[in-house]
């Protein structure tokens, strides 16, 4: 008889640590689902969310300006920064690779079909693997282009802050990157900057890789 009530007792105290112990999973994954749905519901920052609406299509619309980097009027510490390696590969088409935070991601752009303006191309952007990026740097034409780029959101636009460093040092520009030419006809260049080099081939990347810094006869 004892021994068959030391059985129940037994069987009986398994079966609450059984019970508890599938509650206690049960409650975790209450939790975590709770928190999936919260995060889902959370509003982007702004900052994202215009991120996302630039990144939706293949088409980049963008305007371009030489600026002084001792009259910029942003307060660029809160500034999400980006450490950029920029290598050609291609110039026509452009094709080129990117080395981002010093290793962190590595990316391959093809732009082409660039309108007469300078201001409207066709981009493809994709993730590589390093040794992706170490095959196709191998093919480098030019110079690579190093620079550290400043985003943040100003009234409602992207702006991209760029400070180029090694052979390009001094030179710096601002980027607005836009959904559509309504938006970027409408964008009146500041005041501050120096001039708008949006149309001046260049000031574009891949000439200031072949070419270096053009003196500017404005």
């Amino acid at each position: 008889m004892k021994n068959d009530l030391d059985y129940i007792n037994q069987t009986s105290g398994e079966s609450i640590k059984k019970s508890k112990n599938i509650i206690i999973v049960l409650c975790i994954i209450i939790v975590m689902l709770l928190a999936i749905i919260a995060l889902q519901n959370i509003k982007k920052a702004p900052y994202d969310e215009r991120l996302d609406e630039l990144l939706s299509d293949e088409v980049e619309i963008e305007k371009k300006w030489l600026i002084n980097p001792k009259t910029i009027p942003f307060d660029l510490s809160e500034a999400v920064v980006f450490q950029l390696e920029q290598t050609y590969i291609n110039f026509s088409p452009e094709m080129r690779v990117r080395k981002i935070n010093d290793g962190e991601q590595y990316t391959f752009t093809l732009k082409y079909d660039m309108t007469s303006d300078g201001i409207k191309r066709n981009e493809i952007d994709i993730q590589i693997t390093k040794e992706e990026y170490e095959k196709l740097v191998a093919k480098q034409e030019g110079n690579s282009i190093q620079k550290m780029r400043y985003q943040l959101l100003v009234d409602g636009e992207l702006v991209a802050i760029d400070l180029f460093e090694g052979d390009l040092e001094g030179l710096a520009y601002m980027e607005i990157e836009f959904l559509n030419m309504e938006e970027a006809t409408a964008f009146a260049t500041p005041e501050w900057v120096i001039a708008d080099v949006t149309d001046d081939v260049r000031y574009k990347n891949g000439h200031l890789a072949r070419y270096g810094i053009p003196k500017l006869d404005r």
